[in-house]
């Protein structure tokens, strides 16, 4: 399974084409950018659905979410999975 709960923390696990990773805005009042992570059968990775633009998500549809409320905030994790990438690419060519 591609997300997993061991009571401690959620795990989601990339690699297997099962979880869809959809950005949206979270429906409130406030304007809060999200992506959320939702189990879906397999499919080839990077495969992308059609949708709306934007797309507004209800809280309830969407049980693994990232939420940003500063679009400085999304930077970091950009930047957090380029050298998450960076290091497995360095580590391969080892």
């Amino acid at each position: 399974m591609p997300i997993t709960d061991n009571g401690i923390t959620k795990q989601l696990e990339f690699g297997t084409g099962d979880i869809e990773v959809s950005p949206g805005l979270l429906d409130m009042d406030e304007n809060v950018g999200v992506v959320c992570f939702m189990q879906t059968e397999k499919q080839p990775i990077g495969v992308q659905t059609d949708y709306e633009v934007p797309r507004v998500l209800k809280a309830e549809e969407t049980p693994v979410r990232m939420t940003f409320e500063k679009i400085e905030s999304i930077d970091v994790v950009i930047w957090a999975l380029q050298e998450a990438k960076r290091m497995m690419i360095a580590k391969s060519l080892l």
